[in-house]
């Protein structure tokens, strides 16, 4: 058995997408720092986007974080300037940075967004180049961004260095064995790992202050979010409304009204490119946070009871990682939302006390199971709509799980390992249009009505291009042809 750190899948990143924006800009990063390690004095820099990055990268902000990567952007020094500013001072510059070098670099020609029909290896594959005055590769790297924020290729490897190999039926035996509960387990593999317990609680705390901290931006926010859908921001709205309605009849307990203020608190923010933590995914950041802090107001919990659901918490995510995806682009948004939704179910359960195999496993498996075959559809590939309210509803139907695991008691019929294995078949069978590629569900239908005009921060009647359409690679490999809108095979989409 081998279960990689929690800390590989839990993580303070950025929005609006773990795959789609932290993904493309550690890849950029790696690249600018492998031609620096190179020597190479100068020339042209050219990015490619294929598959899912390049049908929704426009939206994902896609663009901006490859920009962001290659001009040395640094998340912690530079947190204070939007990806989209650090695009805009590249566009007008023309040309960035290198160990001492000066790259030609022009957005709007050099991001190339290449929907054409073809294999790949990973739905999110893209490619940097460095070129020489007549347009020949110099030097090139291939990426795939793999979800969560991992990436494979370039000096991270050809492949994910903590896949890991587990199940939670394994873990659960040990669990039994060694007479522990799941956070233990957790916490002793992160010694075996080689992490210190002060550094777990330390690394546990940082993460519990930015899950907090986005909500908390979530709520004092106002505004309109970026983006042609010019969605303006609710949680404000929805937190003081739940405050005046203080004493007053609801329809639904106080509990499950803030997880859902508290999850678009945090969807929003994380749209608007903020800082959030992958959870497992930008996606679905809002989920866990919400759960968490529902009960931690709730029951008066102390930050280690916090700490220890979320161990808890990554353990479960690591189990889908690890047996299945938790990207969009591969398995749907059950792999993101789904995921989420069993994370925060498998962590209220344990902290309303449940056993960790009659009730958690089934808290969590409850959660995923209710989630299994959902589509990534995303409006004009934002992570707004539907994505914001599905942080909502996936964090009431966490704390649901867990009041019934906790309530019905005794084992399930279903194992959660059975769910996660439902997931991998049904993400292996999903048509491509539903795997955030904006071209099916409701991204296609709103996408497609004539009277749909939506407002642009430039024009304010202006639309968003329809995507040219691609056949993605699978995760068994297997092509699935889609509908060509208008676009022939082979052509390129530049921004």
């Amino acid at each position: 058995m081998n279960v990689p750190s929690v800390f590989s899948l839990l993580k303070v990143g950025f929005g609006p997408s773990s795959s789609h924006t932290m993904g493309p800009f550690f890849a950029a990063r790696d690249f600018r720092d492998l031609v620096a390690s190179r020597g190479f004095a100068g020339g042209r820099l050219r990015v490619v986007l294929w598959g899912s990055l390049a049908l929704t990268g426009r939206g994902h902000l896609t663009d901006a974080a490859v920009a962001a990567g290659l001009s040395g952007h640094d998340l912690d020094r530079d947190a204070a300037t939007p990806l989209p500013e650090v695009l805009a001072a590249v566009r007008a510059a023309g040309e960035v940075g290198i160990g001492g070098g000066r790259f030609a670099f022009r957005p709007d020609e050099d991001i190339v967004f290449d929907a054409s029909n073809r294999e790949l290896l990973h739905p999110n594959t893209l490619r940097f180049e460095l070129l020489d005055a007549e347009g020949h590769v110099l030097f090139a790297e291939e990426y795939r961004s793999l979800g969560g924020g991992a990436v494979a290729g370039g000096s991270f490897g050809a492949a994910p260095a903590e896949k890991g190999h587990f199940t939670m039926a394994a873990i659960l035996g040990e669990c039994r064995e060694r007479r522990i509960d799941l956070a233990g387990f957790v916490r002793a593999n992160e010694r075996q790992l080689g992490l210190a317990d002060a550094e777990v609680e330390a690394r546990l705390a940082t993460l519990w202050e930015a899950m907090r901290g986005s909500i908390s931006r979530g709520f004092s926010t106002r505004g309109v979010l970026p983006g042609p859908l010019a969605l303006a921001r609710r949680a404000p709205g929805l937190y003081e409304a739940l405050q005046e309605q203080d004493g007053t009849k609801k329809p639904l307990p106080g509990e499950l009204d803030l997880a859902s203020a508290y999850a678009i608190a945090v969807a929003e923010e994380n749209a608007a490119g903020g800082r959030v933590v992958t959870a497992p995914t930008c996606g679905s950041a809002g989920v866990v946070p919400a759960v968490l802090r529902v009960l931690e107001e709730a029951l008066a919990l102390p930050d280690e009871r916090i700490h220890d659901a979320l161990l808890v918490a990554g353990l479960i995510g690591l189990a889908v990682a690890t047996n299945a995806s938790i990207a969009g682009a591969e398995v749907g948004c059950q792999g993101e939302v789904g995921t989420a939704s069993a994370m925060a179910a498998a962590a209220a359960c344990y902290l309303l006390g449940g056993d960790a195999e009659a009730q958690v496993d089934r808290a969590a498996e409850t959660a995923l199971e209710h989630y299994l075959g959902l589509t990534c559809d995303p409006v004009y590939g934002l992570v707004q709509i539907p994505c914001i309210e599905r942080n909502a509803a996936a964090a009431v139907a966490a704390l649901h799980a867990a009041s019934l695991a906790v309530l019905c008691r005794g084992e399930d019929r279903i194992s959660f390992d059975t769910a996660v294995a439902a997931l991998a078949e049904i993400g292996r069978d999903m048509s491509p249009k539903y795997k955030e590629t904006a071209l099916g569900g409701l991204a296609r239908l709103l996408g497609t009505n004539p009277g749909a005009r939506l407002a642009s921060p430039d024009d304010d009647t202006a639309t968003l291009p329809r995507p040219a359409i691609s056949s993605l690679a699978q995760p068994n490999g297997r092509r699935d042809e889609i509908e060509n809108h208008g676009h022939e095979k082979g052509s390129g989409d530049r921004v």
